[in-house]
């Protein structure tokens, strides 16, 4: 389930000892190691990176939940909907899906749930600005 053959195409990553994420032209595809709590300080680490890769472009966060970790919820208060436009959470598992609809309650942007990446990249990219 990692997307391996995305990565390799990513313009930029970033490593943290709790995951990495892969960034693109307007989305990202994080995947957050085994084990881990996504609180408020890995939460803030991203979004700075975040804010930063994409500064004056909005975005999308594919989370590929290939491995089991938990979500304080409370870390949706930081998340901007208007930069960050979209989240496409990607599982195949269950119970990550049911975590995720009510993950979905906490974020008023745009929410997808998928089974694979692929599916999720064709929906953060229907995001992208038309340039003419």
């Amino acid at each position: 389930m990692l997307p391996t053959d995305h990565i390799a195409h990513a313009n930029h990553h970033f490593q943290y000892d709790f995951g990495n994420l892969y960034c693109f032209d307007h989305y990202v595809i994080g995947i957050i190691n085994d084990q881990i709590t996504v609180g408020t300080t890995e939460a803030k680490a991203i979004l700075n990176d975040l804010n930063k890769y994409f500064t004056g472009k909005q975005f999308v966060y594919i989370a590929n939940r290939a491995f089991s970790h938990n979500i304080d919820l409370s870390v949706y208060k930081l998340v901007n909907p208007k930069k960050l436009v979209g989240i496409a959470i990607v599982s195949p598992h269950e119970n990550e899906i049911n975590r995720a609809v009510e993950e979905q309650q906490l974020y008023s942007g745009s929410f997808g749930l998928f089974k694979n990446v692929e599916s999720a990249i064709a929906w953060a990219n229907t995001f992208q600005k038309v340039e003419g």
